[in-house]
């Protein structure tokens, strides 16, 4: 599959390691031009490129949001037509870890807010309930019975092309549902949100059940 990913910082430079290493083509890219890329495309092999952004989501089978939150509506703003495209939204409303590094957005689902930027495209939010540090060491080659991904989006099909790519680096999709719902449930005002540890499938279905039954 060719996966690009819209930014190059810690979360972009994780996942497109992981997609590499389960045999995938990654293209990076972020807002200072693909020659400030050279050499960590080149220290990622072969398969890893650089490009625009705008190239990146022609290009891709699937596209990553991998900004920081601030930075996100104007990384994907370059892109005039984001129609049928899967685009995973890994971002959270924050602009560092802890409390006070909370965005406030209101009442509106961060992701449901970022849908509306790639207008025609199908969102799926992942990847970004657990922090990296626990995220990565329990997928790819170190993949173990922990290692639960939580999904939402509102197209079927966006979310089984998600899934696939996260079983490749040995992950579980667990759907939470919607991305008004289940979004908000991953977001970090929601139930599902900060988890400090990778859970097995079956222990985020029942987490997954109980924030449905709390509702």
């Amino acid at each position: 599959m060719k996966v690009a990913i819209i930014g190059s910082g810690r979360m972009g430079q994780a996942l497109g390691t992981l997609f590499l290493e389960a045999g995938h083509e990654v293209m990076l890219t972020n807002s200072r031009g693909p020659e400030s890329l050279s050499d960590l495309v080149a220290a990622l092999g072969p398969n890893c490129h650089a490009g625009a952004v705008t190239a990146a989501v022609t290009w891709g089978d699937v596209v990553f949001l991998a900004t920081p939150w601030g930075k996100t509506a104007e990384a994907v703003s370059v892109v005039d037509d984001w129609t049928d495209t899967v685009v995973v939204d890994t971002t959270n409303n924050r602009s560092k870890p802890g409390p006070d590094g909370l965005i406030d957005i209101g009442d509106t689902v961060s992701s449901v807010l970022v849908a509306g930027y790639v207008p025609g495209a199908h969102v799926v939010k992942a990847f970004n309930s657990t922090p990296l540090p626990f995220l990565v060491p329990a997928l790819g080659a170190n993949a173990g019975a922990n290692n639960a991904v939580y999904i939402a989006g509102d197209d079927p099909a966006a979310k089984s092309l998600v899934a696939d790519l996260i079983a490749s680096i040995g992950g579980e999709a667990v759907d939470t549902g919607s991305l008004a719902i289940g979004g908000w449930m991953q977001g970090m005002s929601g139930p599902l949100a900060g988890t400090l540890e990778m859970l097995t499938p079956d222990e985020a279905r029942s987490r997954v059940e109980a924030a449905r039954a709390a509702l």
